[in-house]
């Protein structure tokens, strides 16, 4: 079982900015929509530990890992986009953060997925930690 960390390093009015960590190696970056209640679709999800499956998306047509137990939301996937245009309140994956279309997002999309889809092979069933930083935690 693998042990996931999404550690949130910017958060804005637009959009929420993270680091992706799996068993402590360093993965990728990930870009979530604002805090907005945790409502469907268009919140980041909620600080806290979540179970993690991989499965089947009919809408993506492949296999995604699933952040399961997410109070008041399903299908919760990480996959691949750029801006919060493309979240659906989800976690998207990223090489680097930048700008497209002066909106903030994370670029080299598809590779930074098939990072993770690498760092997670051999399992499907993990945990998944999401915190956010703080200069309080040194």
């Amino acid at each position: 079982m693998r042990k996931v960390e999404l550690i949130r390093v910017e958060s804005t009015d637009e959009a929420t900015l993270g680091g992706l960590l799996v068993d402590g190696k360093s993965i990728c970056w990930t870009l979530e929509e604002p805090w907005r209640e945790n409502q469907q679709n268009i919140s980041c999800i909620p600080v806290g530990r979540y179970p993690l499956k991989l499965e089947y998306s009919p809408s993506k047509r492949c296999e995604l890992w699933t952040v399961k137990d997410v109070p008041g939301r399903s299908y919760v996937r990480i996959h691949k986009g750029n801006t919060v245009d493309d979240t659906e309140g989800c976690p998207l994956t990223g090489t680097k953060p930048g700008y497209l279309e002066g909106k903030r997002a994370v670029l080299g999309s598809r590779e930074a997925f098939n990072d993770f889809m690498a760092a997670m092979s051999g399992s499907r069933e993990g945990i998944i930690e999401i915190s956010s930083f703080s200069a309080m935690n040194f």
